[in-house]
């Protein structure tokens, strides 16, 4: 079983460098071929502005598993009245569209989707016709919003900017996002609260983890609805996602604590002391004990023995051991045993004698 872990761990790694690797190359492939485009086009530019931007095809644009979020490098070229972009596509080879010049055909995007990749966007014309483009900025995503902005406010120097093209967006001010994080805040917090006050431990079925985590699951569903509000796609994943995470603990701890509380107090069950801190029922029924973090205490004790645990067994069909007892032993044990226990002589002492 160790020697089919390291393999899948070998396995993993290497498929990581890869993707890694592939990810490395496409860049400089697109990089290339867009100075080269310079380059070809250097004599022929003279005073006319351009940009160096990033391209995708909206189908492309909108496909969520890619390497990376673009297609291409290229160069969008102000010639006056329109706007000329010529792009290096690999695989497609060269692009060249032409459009006008003028609000309706250059509009600004920005981060509305999971398939923009954190990148801010423009799009150029209108449907399957069109083509997004974004700043370049190399493998810096930060400094999208701001240099696609640049971009757009020095081609159409005249038109007001939409807000989110100025500042960067903030959860607070946005009233779906802010909720969903004071949602997020309180189950984190109670599910801690929980961990730390609780004295139950879950003992079977263990599958709970995985009912409560598919559950949990459901906070993704806060994405949607956050992108349909104006949340960009990548504050409203991250969002989801914590929520999705916290949902998972809460989840569990909330049914553990209604199996507790419908089930009413503990019933006191004999276990036989198995060796190695694992205890099994007299009789049937209670799934075994496994208590290897208090193991010094159970080694006083020899195999065989028997020994009254608190069972909670309620009707969610749960069985959670309550430790407040056996915390209590085993604290007092560590405790006389800490002090029975001689203090250690130093280097200098032993050397004084």
């Amino acid at each position: 079983m160790e020697l089919v872990l390291r393999v899948l761990q070998v396995a993993l790694l290497l498929a990581l460098l890869g993707l890694l690797f592939s990810v490395l190359r496409h860049q400089r492939r697109t990089k290339r071929g867009q100075d080269e485009l310079l380059r070809e086009l250097q004599p022929t530019l003279g005073a006319r502005r351009w940009f160096r931007v990033n391209v995708s095809r909206p189908a492309a644009y909108r496909r969520v598993l890619k390497m990376l979020p673009f297609e291409g490098k290229g160069l969008l070229i102000d010639e006056g009245g329109q706007l000329r972009l010529l792009a290096v596509l690999p695989g497609s080879g060269r692009l060249e569209r032409v459009w006008p010049l003028r609000t309706q055909e250059l509009r600004w995007v920005g981060n509305a989707s999971l398939g923009a990749g954190n990148l801010h966007w423009l799009a150029l014309g209108h449907g399957e016709a069109g083509v997004m483009v974004c700043a370049d900025t190399g493998m810096n995503a930060l400094q999208s919003r701001e240099a696609t902005a640049d971009i757009l406010r020095a081609l159409l120097p005249g038109e007001a900017l939409v807000a989110a093209a100025l500042t960067d967006f903030a959860l607070e001010k946005n009233r779906t996002a802010l909720v969903t994080c004071a949602l997020f805040l309180a189950v984190l917090c109670l599910t801690l609260l929980d961990m730390a006050l609780s004295e139950h431990e879950l003992l079977s079925p263990r599958h709970l983890y995985l009912i409560t985590a598919a559950l949990g699951l459901s906070g993704l569903l806060a994405y949607p609805l956050m992108v349909a509000r104006r949340v960009p796609a990548r504050e409203a994943m991250v969002v989801s996602g914590l929520l999705a995470i916290a949902l998972c603990g809460g989840l569990t701890r909330g049914a553990l604590r209604l199996d507790q509380w419908l089930a009413g107090s503990a019933v006191a069950t004999d276990y036989r002391l198995e060796g190695r801190a694992r205890l099994v029922p007299v009789q049937p029924g209670p799934p075994a004990v496994s208590l290897p973090q208090v193991r010094d205490y159970w080694d006083q004790f020899d195999p065989g023995t028997v020994h009254t645990l608190d069972i909670v067994h309620g009707p969610l069909g749960l069985w959670q051991l309550d430790r407040s007892r056996l915390n209590a032993a085993t604290r007092d044990w560590y405790r006389r045993d800490d002090a029975a226990t001689p203090p250690a002589t130093t280097g200098s002492s032993a050397a004084g004698r």
